[in-house]
């Protein structure tokens, strides 16, 4: 096998629209920075079979934005798309990219979607020619950093609250690259949890870039690469312990959170991780994630009246109902469904990289895990784009904020039961092209 990394400064000019926070987002652009944020890219090759995985310290993709990445690397790098594998960190202070929220009304940032591009094939390129022959090392801990977000109340509704005994997805995967010399390579590893602790207008890479500095310090050389996980219903337990409700995020907060992320890494380093037989294999097939019934005109038509363009507070739902109802004006059928990507990347005996296209939830780790069976899995969302949250069938019923969020992403209703079935086809048809 042979790889290589690198990585690239994405950091925004200083008045770039933010992403994360709603209401924060339409104020104004950051007005500081903090910590650069980064795009991070790993090229490997073995039997003739290329992979690149670039993960990027922003909030979210969106499938235009990926799409177009890929492109632009395959015409360079002679890819194909499934031989490209795009995560964000979900980091929510970095500059705005995607459609969610009030960016789905807006005219995009081309100046800075330009810069990110040529970043992104910088990045690409410099990892492909940074190449040479390495072994291949993984395992796999557990981590102390999520905390559920999905608190049950007494009257039965689901707040966005700390709750230390929901579930949560609390492995964290590593697979390190060494060059023949010992010397690292890459470090892949992978947390699942919102880095949302942080606000305000200053632009940092949140605790995924105190992580993957402290990684750095510790291997000698830039080499960490964080991949999100299935974080969608967690966030970082320094800020949820011991307390009814999430505490505002400070940056010693922060720092701590990366601190205790990379402690955990080190462990499993210094403990030893098992050697891999190198085997690079990769695909990726698209799923139909079906909507429940669309709401009737008037609906639409109801939200229009109780909201206000010019009310920060409703302006997107204004927006929102506004979009659907000229949908229908022009005699378009409201989407019954939702397209959503599912990628396999292979890269040894037993090791594999699953990325779901959205806010995948923790649960989605043991069930792409219990597919496979054994070795080591990295179950990611906010791959390859960002569709929506990606809740399971059980949460439907619970509501909360990962169930009926849906047309902050644009969609017209929320999901229908049956995901369950969509995600085992698409493993299924991964293992069928070699990801096993």
């Amino acid at each position: 096998m042979k790889a290589g990394f690198a990585r690239e400064v994405i950091t925004p000019p200083i008045g770039t629209t933010m992403m994360g926070f709603g209401g924060r987002d339409m104020a104004h652009g950051c007005d500081g920075v903090h910590d650069d944020v980064y795009v991070r890219a790993l090229f490997v090759e073995h039997g003739g079979e290329p992979a690149l995985i670039m993960g990027y310290d922003l909030c979210f993709l969106g499938r235009e934005e990926a799409d177009r990445f890929k492109g632009a690397i395959g015409r360079r790098l002679d890819l194909l798309p499934r031989q490209i594998l795009l995560n964000t960190s979900h980091n929510h202070v970095g500059p705005s990219v995607g459609t969610w929220y009030s960016a789905g009304y807006e005219p995009p940032d081309r100046l800075y979607l330009n810069d990110l591009e040529q970043a992104t094939v910088r990045a690409a390129c410099g990892a492909h020619d940074a190449m040479r022959d390495v072994t291949l090392w993984a395992g796999t801990t557990r981590t102390a950093l999520p905390m559920n977000r999905r608190k049950r109340m007494p009257d039965g509704a689901i707040q966005n609250r700390p709750n230390p005994d929901g579930f949560v997805y609390d492995k964290l995967p590593l697979c390190l690259l060494k060059g023949r010399d010992g010397t690292p390579v890459c470090l892949l590893f992978s947390i699942s949890t919102h880095p949302s602790m942080m606000s305000g207008w200053e632009i940092s890479a949140e605790y995924p870039g105190v992580a993957m500095r402290l990684l750095d310090e510790h291997l000698g050389a830039p080499a960490s690469l964080f991949l999100q996980g299935v974080a969608g219903d967690s966030k970082p337990s320094v800020i949820g312990r011991g307390a009814d409700a999430w505490r505002p995020g400070t940056w010693e907060l922060m720092e701590e959170a990366g601190g205790m992320v990379a402690r955990e890494a080190i462990g499993l380093l210094d403990d030893g991780l098992g050697e891999i037989e190198p085997a690079v294999c990769s695909a990726s097939v698209e799923m139909t994630w079906a909507l429940e019934a669309t709401p009737p005109r008037s609906e639409f038509e109801a939200v229009l009246s109780q909201t206000s363009p010019d009310d920060p507070g409703t302006r997107v739902r204004h927006l929102w109902a506004a979009k659907q109802l000229e949908r229908l004006d022009r005699g378009d059928t409201l989407p019954a469904a939702v397209p959503l990507t599912a990628h396999g990347l292979r890269l040894g005996r037993d090791l594999r990289i699953t990325g779901l296209e959205g806010e995948a939830v923790g649960a989605w780790g043991p069930f792409i895990e219990a597919f496979y069976g054994g070795g080591v899995t990295f179950p990611l969302g906010y791959t390859d784009g960002t569709g929506l949250y990606l809740p399971t069938s059980a949460m439907l019923p619970e509501g909360g904020y990962e169930v009926v969020s849906a047309w902050e992403y644009g969609y017209p209703a929320r999901f229908a039961p049956g995901m369950e079935d969509e995600v085992s086809e698409a493993l299924v048809e991964l293992r069928s092209r070699g990801v096993v």
